[in-house]
Formats: C-alpha cells, structure tokens, sequence
C-alpha cells in the first residue's frame, strides 16, 4: 500500500509540482491550502479516519501559521506519533528552533531542495 503524505501547502505552482513528483515516488498526497482544512483533517483523524504517514507544513498559510498546525497535530495522542516536517523559504534559525522545539522532526528549506530531493527525503523518513 502506498504511503500517504498530508501536504498542507498554499503556493498553486509548488502544490503541483510536489503532487506530480511525490506521486512518481510512490506516495498518495492529500493536499490543503488552509491551515483550517488541516486542522479539521486532524481531528476526522481523532474520529477514526485514516492516518497519513507524514505531514509536510507549510509555515507561512492564508490562515494561519504552520505552528498552529503542528501543535494540533502533536496535542493529542491520536496524532502526536506521525512525523511532522516543516516546509519554509525563512532560514531564521530562530523559527527553526520553534518548529523543533514543538516536535517537528525535520525543518526544510525550499529553497535548499529541489521537489525531487524532497521526495527522497521523505522516502529515507519512512523507510526506516
């Protein structure tokens, strides 16, 4: 069965691209572009849905910011065991240091990756 990563992303161009190449890598990407949608995602999770195998954040949404995200996602119990990385163009160390701090496993420059790198970043993530 394929993996299954929960991509909450906002950039039209950049959501495209990584459904493209994460699904040539073998994943199912369920994909939000606000940060509510993830939020309700999360909790149909607590009822019972289906767990992805990773969370891919974006930092900065429409809505709100990928902190309020991964927060939500390592409060409860039911949710606190999936990776969650963070996905930004801000290299301040300082919001690197937030994103780890709430149990984000991984902190990603976009500009630092090609989708393609990522893809196998992900792939070493949960093959292991």
């Amino acid at each position: 069965m394929a993996q299954k990563i929960l991509l909450i992303e906002d950039e039209p161009q950049l959501v495209e691209i990584y459904n493209v190449v994460l699904s040539k890598a073998g994943f199912v990407v369920e994909t939000f572009k606000y940060g509510v949608q993830a939020k309700e995602r999360l909790a149909a999770i607590r009822q019972g849905a289906e767990k992805p195998d990773l969370i891919l954040i974006d930092l900065i949404l429409p809505d709100m910011n990928g902190f309020e995200i991964l927060e939500e996602a390592k409060k409860y119990p039911e949710t606190r065991d999936i990776p969650c990385f963070i996905s930004t163009n801000y290299s301040d160390p300082k919001l690197k240091k937030k994103c780890l701090a709430l149990k984000a496993e991984k902190f990603i420059l976009k500009t630092d990756h090609t989708p393609k790198e990522l893809a196998e970043i992900l792939k070493q993530r949960l093959s292991g």
